[in-house]
């Protein structure tokens, strides 16, 4: 309930750690797993994800599993960094926004470092993908060439190693 940036999170469901075709990310700490509190949504924007992370895998057998990055807290809210001070999300506050992080050209299970790490080609068609299952936004970075529909792909700052998806309320 409420908007991405001021918002709560009623009835969350908790995303596993990791799964056969996804794992989850911690971006404070660089490393997998991302900590049980961070991974919470709604179970909307939880089947979506699933949904898209098996499909993924299907069309792309030798791509490396989807790595997802921030959901929202367990009960929405604010959503600061523990370990590095600045790091602190404007939204993900009321369990429809997920931070995933682009495929990697070399297939490291990890989040990109720089532009020139990402598989554009994954990048993209994860992009498409999600714009296909109805997302709100599609947040991507300035710096990587990635496209979709004006309204609903958007190039942000601090988004050249992930793309930032927000599923409509309802």
């Amino acid at each position: 309930m409420g908007r991405p940036s001021a918002g709560a999170l009623i009835s969350a469901t908790k995303l596993p750690a990791e799964g056969k075709h996804f794992f989850s990310w911690d971006p404070e700490r660089r490393r997998s797993p991302s900590p049980p509190w961070r991974r919470y949504a709604t179970d909307r924007l939880i089947a979506v994800v699933l949904r898209i992370a098996a499909d993924f895998a299907r069309a792309h057998p030798h791509a490396p599993r989807l790595t997802i990055g921030d959901l929202s807290r367990p009960r929405g809210g604010a959503f600061a960094a523990r370990y590095r001070p600045g790091l602190l999300h404007a939204s993900h506050q009321n369990g429809l926004d997920v931070d995933i992080y682009y495929p990697r050209r070399d297939r490291r299970e990890r989040a990109p470092a720089r532009v020139g790490d990402i598989d554009l080609g994954l990048s993209q068609d994860l992009v498409d993908r999600f714009v296909r299952a109805g997302a709100q936004f599609v947040f991507v970075g300035l710096n990587t060439p990635l496209t979709g529909p004006r309204r609903v792909v958007q190039a942000l700052p601090r988004h050249d190693n992930h793309l930032h998806v927000r599923l409509p309320p309802g």
